[in-house]
């Protein structure tokens, strides 16, 4: 099959001329059995070094180009699909910049960080490796603001205010500017900077630095095993909220004086460990029962102790009233405490302990019941301990 089509057909006796002779070899035009008629390539077979011919628009010349040249060439590739070969993954691998040394470096606050390096060509946003640096100014960071010849980066966690020099590199970075919805399992071993919203159906591993900035909803389970920071400090989480009902009790006063100290409930042991921090809450109802005295008020003592020898007292007093009451509203009395992260609590219960002063006839006064109160015809929600427990990841 031909593989040119000539400029011009000569028959015998025809005269020859220049021109003709031009137009021959100026009108040819290759046909498609210029390509279609050579053997083919076996599949998977393409080589780097393999070349093709093409056009040089800057020089209006044939080139001779290799297929590592022209996929090598930073050109933007525009497609909505990127399909894997067989048994292949898709693998995107950014390079990182050359090492630029020793230029100088400023911090007011030890966060905000300015970098003097004459056209430096980075961009906000892009990734760079800080080293040779004081101390805490070194990682991996996002160039935060550029000028010609100098930009900023922002650390999470504040060094010593300061300057000096240093040396960067710019690392190799995949940038996607759109949406992500990931079906499939997502496994990052390095950072990760997600600047819009982010779906992931499946188990995503994290094992590197990750920055987000826009929202993330998770709706499954998330497991942080390194340290977890808000703002650059520790940051603590509610890992667990325990939660007790106080048994009831009664407690009967003492006429025209002071009844001694009751132990009216213990609470079951609790141990916390260093680092935790735990927040004590306790709500609890307090009813007058069959009072006949003309004054009374009842006190309360809360006592959180244990084997340490560490105590938290807390007391609440309260007036329940003036007049002679038989089945008396309820009373509701909220208290709260907090144990801080570096104290150990072993074998602890909260007590609670009481004791009335009245004037006149002695009453009972009951603490925790659920009863119907006989004045709003409501019965109280159950008094509880909780303990709201915080730590770091």
């Amino acid at each position: 099959m031909a593989q040119i089509s000539k400029g011009d057909t000569f028959t015998n006796g025809e005269q020859v001329t220049g021109a003709r002779l031009n137009q021959l070899v100026d009108s040819a035009t290759l046909l498609a059995g210029a390509i279609t008629d050579q053997a083919s390539i076996t599949a998977g077979t393409v080589a780097s070094n393999d070349s093709m011919l093409l056009y040089d628009l800057s020089a209006t010349a044939l080139r001779e180009a290799a297929v590592s040249d022209i996929i090598g060439s930073n050109l933007p590739i525009v497609s909505s699909a990127i399909t894997g070969g067989a048994n292949s993954d898709i693998l995107i691998t950014p390079n990182d910049g050359i090492i630029v040394s020793g230029v100088s470096y400023t911090s007011a606050d030890g966060l905000t960080v300015t970098v003097t390096s004459t056209a430096h060509i980075l961009a906000v946003g892009q990734v760079i490796l800080i080293t040779l640096a004081g101390a805490g100014y070194n990682g991996t960071f996002r160039v935060a603001t550029i000028l010609a010849n100098s930009f900023t980066y922002v650390m999470t966690t504040a060094a010593t205010a300061g300057s000096g020099t240093l040396s960067y590199t710019k690392k190799g970075l995949v940038n996607n500017i759109a949406n992500n919805t990931i079906s499939g399992n997502l496994y990052v071993d390095g950072s990760t900077a997600v600047a819009g919203a982010m779906v992931v159906a499946g188990a995503t591993t994290l094992a590197g630095t990750n920055t987000i900035s826009g929202a993330t909803t998770v709706t499954g389970l998330v497991n942080i095993t390194g340290d977890l920071q808000v703002n650059g400090s520790v940051g603590y989480v509610l890992t667990e909220i325990a939660e007790e009902t106080v048994t009831p009790f009664s407690c009967v006063g003492a006429s025209a004086g002071y009844n001694a100290w009751v132990l009216g409930w213990t609470s079951a042991t609790h141990t916390k460990p260093v680092g935790e921090i735990w927040k004590f809450e306790l709500a609890l109802s307090v009813k007058p029962n069959s009072v006949a005295a003309t004054t009374y008020a009842d006190h309360f003592i809360w006592t959180s102790n244990n084997a340490n020898t560490v105590t938290y007292d807390y007391r609440q007093g309260k007036n329940i009233g003036f007049v002679a009451q038989t089945n008396s509203a309820f009373h509701k009395t909220n208290l709260d405490w907090v144990v801080n992260a570096g104290t150990v609590l072993t074998a602890e219960t909260v007590k609670l302990r009481v004791f009335i002063k009245e004037s006149g006839t002695a009453g009972q006064y009951d603490f925790g019941t659920t009863a119907t109160d006989a004045i709003t015809g409501v019965a109280p929600p159950a008094s509880k301990l909780r303990i709201y427990k915080y730590r770091t990841a």
